[in-house]
Parts: C-alpha cells; sequence; structure tokens
C-alpha cells in the first residue's frame, strides 16, 4: 500500500503586485497565514480571485485531534484583510479533502471535495 506524506503545514497566501516602473518585478504586497499549530495539518489547495480581484484560497484545515475539514478564506486584494473564513465539517467526523473550487457567472462558489473515510 502507497504511503503519502504530507510536508504543507499551514495555508499561505503572498499577494505580488506589478509595479509600473518594474514591470517583470512584482512588489511584495500582502500575505496571510493560517497555521493550525503545530504538528497539525493545514494544507492549501487552490487560490484564486473574484471579479473584483479579492484572493479566495482553499484547502483544508485540523483542530487538535479532530479530522480534516474544507477552509476557504476570502482576501481582500488592497490590503489582504480577511473577509470571510469558512470550515465545512462533516457531520459523520470524517477527513474532509477539498479538490477545485470554481466561481460561476453570479460570483457563487462552486466547491467540490470528497470524503476520506475507510467504510465500505
Amino acid at each position: 500500500m502507497k504511503k503519502t506524506r504530507l510536508i504543507v503545514t499551514s495555508l499561505f497566501l503572498v499577494a505580488l503586485a506589478s509595479t509600473p516602473a518594474l514591470a517583470d518585478a512584482p512588489a511584495f504586497g500582502w500575505s496571510d497565514l493560517h497555521d493550525g499549530g503545530a504538528g497539525i495539518l493545514d494544507e492549501g489547495v487552490i487560490a484564486l480571485m473574484d471579479a473584483d480581484g479579492n484572493a479566495i484560497i482553499g484547502g483544508v484545515h485540523t483542530d487538535p485531534g479532530g479530522p480534516a475539514d474544507i477552509f476557504i478564506r476570502k482576501l481582500d486584494h488592497e490590503d489582504g484583510t480577511r473577509i470571510w473564513t469558512y470550515t465545512y465539517v462533516d457531520p459523520g467526523g470524517f477527513d474532509m479533502k477539498l479538490s477545485d473550487i470554481v466561481i460561476d457567472h453570479r460570483g457563487d462558489l462552486l466547491v467540490a471535495g470528497y470524503l476520506a473515510s475507510c467504510d465500505s
């Protein structure tokens, strides 16, 4: 059986802004860090922008002693201020995995993921 080792320990997003004088060299804009703590799984899976240029990041987050949950955060494009954070917890207590997020024509988020369980 193949084992996978996760090395990523936090969700991290850095915004780089292009500067008019140096179009080829981006400048550091802001950053956001979500860290559940030492030894806790936080894994970033996707980053995209909405129609207003705000960043939407998603992945999985684990509370100490709990299962992995889907985690989505929206950040203001100007300064990285958190607009909202959403966590989806499986009612059955199984690990969740995020596969993808898309934004539809109305600006709604469509989130795809799955349960990681061994039940048969």
